[in-house]
């Protein structure tokens, strides 16, 4: 394997876990809104 599709392969696993983790967190902060939403 060469150096650039080492790279590409890394860069693309940080941008995996970077977007299931703020995808995670977003659901958390829906689930917190619809709850203050609710209690109105």
């Amino acid at each position: 394997m060469s150096y650039w599709e080492i790279f590409s392969w890394i860069t693309m696993i940080i941008l995996g876990i970077g977007s299931i983790t703020v995808f995670i967190l977003f659901l958390k902060d829906m689930s917190q809104i619809l709850k203050k939403f609710q209690e109105e």
